[in-house]
């Protein structure tokens, strides 16, 4: 079960790729983070709002520390780096260097979570690198004049923040017995509302409010459900996803997120699709299944 809630979570993140187009071109960054971010608290006030009083009365301080880490990392740090890194280094130059997130997950899985690393372990993980290439649209023609070093660490960075955010999913529910157990939604929610708290200040530098008037209504329907449905239900399946398996097999799950938005880029914007990247989605699938085994 653990397996399919993981599935269902990165691809439904995959789909923020599709969401961010219609947003594109109207809104800078960090507004559109902070206002997707509204409609993710607002959501998890209306799903589970006392449960997460109930929550916020009882949680311990190292669960508080993990769950402001995850805040910190996921949404603010991953957009910072990111914004920045796009500045030095292109787009497709930029999706080569995230594609690194599984390996940094399976690494921060040993460090962080003493968990052993097996011989299934990693050849899946390998398995996923080399799917996540394929997709991306391996062999690359990169150009010297958008990889720049300065946005090679920061994109580096930014994978990096964002395999934190995966291991620390896992860790909330690690030796946490001194806790009551924490609902994936309410986990959810109380990320989200810390993630439009960091964002607020960077929101509020890019005085978005005359763009935020041209907004179409697409636009609005975009954010919202990169909220309510990319942040709060991929969110929660996520961490009941993390409750469940081990980090080896949720940094190879990751895998899933470009084959998502390679698959809605093809039926909903009707982009092409070659061969190559079916190749690489069947990779990351075999990936899932190697890890998977015991």
């Amino acid at each position: 079960m653990g397996k399919t809630y993981l599935a269902i979570a990165f691809m439904l993140a995959g789909s923020s790729v599709i969401a961010a187009r219609f947003v594109s071109g109207y809104l800078p960054p960090f507004t559109t983070t902070f206002f997707s971010l509204a409609f993710a608290t607002l959501t998890a006030l209306i799903c589970s709002g006392q449960k997460m009083l109930d929550a916020i009365k009882t949680m311990s301080r190292q669960r508080w520390r993990l769950l402001i880490m995850q805040a910190l990392f996921g949404s603010f740090l991953f957009r910072v780096f990111l914004t920045f890194g796009l500045q030095y280094t292109g787009a497709t130059e930029a999706g080569i260097i995230t594609g690194a997130s599984p390996a940094i997950t399976a690494l921060l899985t040993w460090l962080l979570l003493r968990e052993r690393l097996t011989k299934n372990a990693a050849f899946g993980i390998v398995l996923a690198l080399a799917g996540i290439l394929l997709v991306q649209g391996f062999p690359f023609a990169m150009s010297s004049s958008v990889f720049h070093p300065a946005g090679i660490i920061l994109i580096l960075l930014a994978a990096v923040c964002e395999a934190l955010f995966t291991t620390l999913s896992r860790k909330v529910h690690v030796g946490a017995q001194e806790d009551a157990p924490l609902s994936p939604l309410v986990q959810a929610g109380l990320v989200s509302i810390m993630a439009m708290v960091f964002c607020s200040l960077p929101m509020l530098m890019e005085q978005p409010w005359p763009r935020l008037y041209t907004l179409p209504i697409s636009g609005w329907l975009a954010l919202l459900w990169y909220g309510a449905v990319v942040t709060i239900v991929a969110f929660a399946c996520m961490f009941a996803g993390a409750k469940r398996c081990s980090g080896y097999i949720i940094a190879a799950f990751t895998g899933f997120i470009p084959i998502s938005s390679t698959a809605l880029a093809f039926f909903v914007l009707r982009e092409p699709l070659q061969g190559v990247q079916l190749i690489g989605c069947g990779l990351v699938v075999g990936a899932a299944v190697v890890i998977s085994r015991h």
